[in-house]
């Protein structure tokens, strides 16, 4: 690649994993690539086949930072991208470039000589932001038209413009504002290409691929709403029984319970005023903060990350976990156990309603 000019380096250290910028648009356009090319590349098939899944089916856990060769990983993601047209899902849509976003924001964050300058390079290439660098705290200024595009669904008071800090049309944000802007702008931009992308027809040697992302896609979702199924606290896993208790009969919780259990709330579809009313027992229950707190797990707020139920070990490790686990039939995430349940209970509702 030529024409890099001094920020050569900062390309080099993305190429492999940063399939936006400009550079390497240019790159994949100038190889003329069309998907009948894929065919009989395993490599590259069974590549973007993992970056569905991972999208699809993993979140919200960590995305995954992979270590492969700069073609497959640079070649394999158009590719996905068109798997992801085929599924003809707008949840698969949105889902695939909220977890990329994620994905690529914690790429720039794990990049540590030059960071201020890769998030700059990228604000401007990939977004099209019209940004300068500054010395801390305001490391950054963008311009208010390219703020606005990108802060306005973020919920939390500090990005409005009005509680902003103006200079010549110029907004100042922080290196951790800066990020959180970014990757809004990151999935705006990718759901934006997807939907340009319409409908595509899955050739021959996709078909089998696609049916099979399809199926998982269904299975997952599936299990996602039969996790909506509200049961009876007598029927939660023991340890959010145990915690919900405590709570309620105004007992002190650790900084981690209160966080294990208001996500396992949320997570089974309760609302925040919910949330917030098992915590009104506490002696130092303060409104404003419990809601912000709340609303923080539940992705309202912040980064609009939405955090996931803890692991039984990590469950274990805090030493919130009842009786080792015997009373849960193996499961590794309470969450298993409240799905097992929500199950049973969904079917025994069909097996009344045939009866009946």
């Amino acid at each position: 690649m030529v024409g890099l000019a001094d920020d050569d380096y900062i390309v080099k250290a993305l190429l492999a994993d940063f399939p936006f910028l400009r550079e390497i648009r240019d790159y994949v356009a100038q190889r003329g690539l069309r998907l009948e090319d894929f065919e009989g590349n395993n490599e590259y098939i069974a590549a973007a086949v993992e970056k569905v899944e991972e999208a699809l089916l993993k979140w919200p856990s960590k995305p995954v930072t992979r270590f492969r060769t700069s073609e497959v990983e640079i070649f394999s993601h158009p590719l996905a991208m068109a798997l992801i047209a085929m599924l003809e899902s707008p949840f698969a849509k949105r889902r695939f470039a909220a977890y990329e976003a994620e994905r690529y924001v914690s790429m720039l964050k794990n990049i540590r000589e030059e960071q201020k300058k890769v998030i700059a390079y990228v604000a401007r290439e990939v977004l099209g932001f019209r940004i300068r660098e500054d010395n801390p705290p305001y490391e950054f200024w963008i311009h208010f038209a390219d703020y606005l595009k990108v802060a306005v669904d973020l919920n939390e008071p500090r990005f409005r413009l009005v509680n902003r800090l103006l200079d010549k049309g110029y907004v100042a944000v922080t290196r951790a504002e800066a990020l959180t802007l970014v990757k809004n702008g990151m999935e705006k931009l990718i759901h934006q290409r997807l939907e340009k992308m319409g409908r595509i027809a899955p050739p021959p040697f996709l078909a089998e691929y696609v049916e099979q992302l399809r199926k998982k896609l269904e299975a997952s979702r599936q299990r996602e709403s039969t996790a909506n199924v509200r049961l009876e606290p007598e029927r939660w896993p023991p340890c959010m029984q145990a915690l919900r208790n405590r709570l309620l009969s105004g007992e002190s919780v650790s900084h981690f319970g209160n966080f294990a259990i208001a996500a396992f709330m949320l997570r089974i579809g309760m609302t925040v005023e919910e949330v917030m009313s098992v915590y009104m027992q506490r002696g130092d229950f303060d409104p404003k903060i419990a809601r912000y707190q709340v609303e923080h797990i539940a992705g309202l707020k912040g980064s609009r990350t939405k955090y996931s139920v803890p692991k039984c070990v990590t469950m274990q490790t805090h030493g919130l976990c009842i009786e080792d686990g015997k009373l849960c039939g193996g499961v590794k995430n309470p969450m298993q156990y409240y799905r097992k349940m929500a199950m049973r209970k969904t079917s025994k509702q069909e097996k009344e309603e045939e009866k009946s």
